[in-house]
């Protein structure tokens, strides 16, 4: 259930209880979007399935490992795994954490879109970026407040496309 809504003059902002991830977080909302579209979005991401979960951390595994060959290591001190080649990819879900879930305009309201905003123990700076749409993984990179709704190529990038 979302809770706290208020008007921030980009939309509305709110909060509810993700009970994967076993925190409170921040909800952002375009406006002109139904409410119960939004609460379905929620609903959606309270239920992601064992397979989605595993799917994001396998492409957060190799953003990480990509970043930390390009940084040359753990730079930042701040990795609260080592992370390599042979680290389980759900021992990621120990390096990142969701903090907003984001939901956009959709295109077509038959379709659960919504993106997630997440922290990361490897990209401190610019966080990490997750859009699913209809329950797929259509985008996992450095945050870059795209959208479920945009046309996404194979770009190496796009660390969904490396798994």
């Amino acid at each position: 259930m979302i809770t706290d809504i208020f008007d921030n003059s980009y939309g509305f902002e709110g909060k509810f209880y993700s009970e994967i991830f076993k925190t409170d977080m921040m909800i952002m909302i375009d406006y002109k979007i139904c409410l119960d579209y939004v609460q379905q979005c929620v609903n959606e991401f309270n239920s992601l399935d064992n397979e989605l979960v595993e799917t994001i951390c396998r492409a957060a595994k190799a953003y990480c490992l990509d970043f930390l060959e390009e940084a040359g290591g753990d730079v930042y001190g701040k990795m609260t795994i080592s992370v390599t080649s042979e680290t389980p990819a759900l021992e990621m879900l120990k390096c990142f954490k969701p903090t907003v879930l984001i939901v956009k305009k959709p295109k077509d309201e038959n379709s659960i879109g919504y993106q997630l905003e997440c922290s990361c123990d490897w990209e401190i700076e610019h966080g990490m970026e997750i859009d699913i749409l209809d329950n797929k993984v259509v985008y996992l990179s450095s945050f870059n407040g795209y959208s479920p709704w945009r046309e996404y190529n194979k770009s190496k990038w796009n660390y969904i496309n490396q798994i």
